[in-house]
């Protein structure tokens, strides 16, 4: 009944956005743009606005960001030196491995399973961990032509965060924006987790990869099978429990990240290794997440 009620509903609007894109390809870059610079920062700032912000809670999540991060990253690259992995294959697996789909399958994923609820923490392990997909994922896939500098520069152009910031500061003065303000942006929120979904769906339809079966196999195993496992030991270590434990497992043992494929192609990485290991995280989570729900 899990499968059901809570995976089997985003595998069908991914599946809704993948139809469509072979039937009629769309315009991608509107889409993209409608959804980055609009709907996902009305979603986050609505999100936060409508709910007492917890410091603790944020603190605690990003302590989990940052750890759960490095922990990837060094498994990962320790994997890629013992297989003995050329650089852009190491690229490869990095972006993989490290950065999953927090956003357009997770905040969905997590909404559907928890409710409305778990919006706030959603929310919050959402923008943390655009953190490091909006630098680190730049530098791993630019390699030594990128500076953290530009990477943080980067960061700083994604509307997302400008909505964070907002929302803080408006909860730091004690000031409450009026409803014809707050409604809009919540419908226009509303609209950002189904978008989000059928732009996975149309981004997979588009997708041109090659069979390497041991690396896709290794990234796959190392996303869906290690990641939870690690979430879960550091929830335990950091003292998250309760309703944040279970969202913040559940929404990073999510598949492999949409935006390092573009990434890949931006700056000519292996984007065929990327590819194809988005669809084959993405095609297996329907198991995995299965089952860590029934844990969960």
């Amino acid at each position: 009944m899990l499968f059901i009620q809570v995976v089997l509903p985003v595998f069908v609007i991914i599946a809704s956005g993948f139809v469509l894109e072979k039937c009629a390809r769309l315009d991608f870059r509107t889409l993209t743009l409608t959804s980055l610079y609009l709907l996902a920062p009305a979603l986050v700032f609505s999100a936060l606005m409508k709910r007492e912000f917890d410091l603790s809670l944020a603190g605690n999540l990003f302590l989990f960001m940052i750890l759960y991060t490095a922990i990837l990253y060094a498994l990962s690259r320790g994997l890629a030196a013992l297989l003995g992995l050329d650089g852009e294959s190491r690229s490869a697996l990095l972006l993989t491995t490290v950065m999953m789909n927090v956003g357009n399958f997770g905040l969905p994923l997590t909404y559907f399973a928890f409710g409305e609820a778990a919006l706030e923490i959603s929310v919050l392990t959402f923008v943390l961990f655009n953190i490091p997909l909006g630098t680190l994922a730049i530098v791993i896939a630019q390699g030594s032509r990128s500076s953290l500098p530009t990477a943080l520069a980067n960061m700083g152009k994604i509307p997302i965060f400008h909505g964070v910031i907002l929302a803080f500061f408006f909860k730091w003065i004690g000031w409450t924006p009026p409803d014809f303000i707050l409604r809009p942006l919540d419908l226009l929120g509303q609209a950002a987790i189904p978008l989000m979904l059928a732009m996975l769906g149309m981004q997979l339809a588009r997708t041109q990869w090659q069979a390497r079966v041991g690396f896709f196999s290794l990234a796959t195993a190392v996303r869906l099978g290690v990641a939870p496992l690690i979430a879960w030991g550091l929830t335990a270590l950091l003292g998250i429990d309760g309703l944040t434990r279970a969202v913040v497992i559940l929404q990073t043992s999510t598949p492999s990240a949409v935006l390092p494929l573009l990434y890949s192609l931006r700056f000519g990485g292996r984007a065929d290794l990327v590819a194809g290991t988005i669809l084959m995280t993405t095609l297996f989570s329907a198991v995995t997440l299965t089952i860590l729900l029934y844990l969960l």
